[in-house]
C-alpha cells in the first residue's frame, strides 16, 4: 500500500502523499462504518455489549486497531478491532447471527453505491473535463474512486467463508450440527489458511507481479460501482 503509492511512477511526490492520505482516511472511515454496523445490528437484535463497551459510536477511532492500521499502510491489508457482542443476547439467535454478520458488508457495498451514484451525478451535471481538471473536483473525485474501491475490496474480501471472516459467520448461522466437518475445519485452520492464501497472494504479486484476490476484490467495482459511475460520463 504505502510502496505502492509513494513510488509510482505515475504522479508526482505530492501527489503521491495525498493519494496516501485519502486511501488512508477512507479505509479508517469505511473499516469503522462497517464495525459500527455489526454493533447496531447486534444491538437492535437485543445485544447491549456493543453499548456497554463504547463500541456504538461514529468517532473512527473506537473502532481502530493499531496492528491491523500497521498492516495496511505497509502492505494493503487492515483490519479494525472486531465488534464485541453476544449472540446469546439475540431476541432471535439465528436471525441475529445472519444480519450481524452480514450487516457490515451491506454497508461497505452502500458506501461503494453512493460514491459511484455521486460520482455519476458529478459527471453528468458538470462533465468528465471539468471533474478532472478543477482541482477541488479532481480530489474529490479521487476520494469517491477509493471509496468505491477499499468499500469493493473490504465487501468482496469479508464474504470469504474462512474464520473468522463475516462470510464465515453468515454460513454458520445455517448449519445446526456443532460436530459439522466445517466448523471443526474453519475453527481448527481456518485463519491459518486465510493468512496463509494473503501471504502466497502477496508473494506472487511481487515477485511475479499476479494478485491472486485482484480478480476477487475488484469485482464490484468494476463490474457495478463503475459502470454506475460512468453513466453520467
Amino acid at each position: 500500500m504505502l510502496f505502492t503509492i509513494l513510488y509510482s511512477g505515475d504522479m508526482s511526490a505530492k501527489e503521491a502523499v495525498i493519494h496516501f492520505i485519502i486511501t488512508t482516511i477512507v479505509f479508517i472511515l469505511s473499516l469503522a462504518l462497517h464495525e459500527l454496523a455489526h454493533g447496531f445490528a447486534a444491538y437492535k437484535m437485543g445485544d447491549d455489549t456493543p453499548k456497554k463497551a463504547g463500541r456504538l459510536s461514529l468517532n473512527p477511532f473506537n473502532h481502530l486497531s493499531t496492528s491491523g492500521f500497521l498492516m495496511f499502510i505497509i502492505i494493503g491489508v487492515g483490519w479494525a478491532k472486531p465488534m464485541p457482542t453476544n449472540p446469546l443476547k439475540y431476541k432471535k439467535y439465528r436471525k441475529g447471527q445472519r444480519l450481524v454478520s452480514i450487516a457490515g458488508v451491506c454497508v461497505n457495498f452502500l458506501l461503494g453505491l453512493i460514491s459511484a451514484v455521486i460520482l455519476a451525478i458529478l459527471f453528468a451535471c458538470l462533465g468528465l473535463e471539468l471533474v478532472l481538471t478543477n482541482t477541488a473536483l479532481y480530489w474529490l473525485y479521487v476520494f469517491l474512486s477509493y471509496m468505491m474501491l477499499v468499500n469493493s475490496c473490504l465487501f468482496m474480501f469479508n464474504m470469504i467463508p474462512l474464520f473468522p471472516l463475516d462470510g464465515f459467520n453468515f454460513v454458520v448461522s445455517f448449519i445446526k450440527k456443532p460436530e459439522s466437518k466445517y466448523l471443526k475445519f474453519n475453527f481448527a485452520y481456518g485463519i491459518m489458511l486465510l493468512y496463509g492464501i494473503i501471504i502466497f497472494s502477496l508473494v506472487l504479486e511481487l515477485f511475479i507481479g499476479i494478485n491472486i484476490f485482484d480478480w476477487l476484490l475488484r469485482l464490484i467495482y468494476d463490474w457495478v460501482f463503475l459502470p454506475i459511475a460512468g453513466l453520467g460520463v
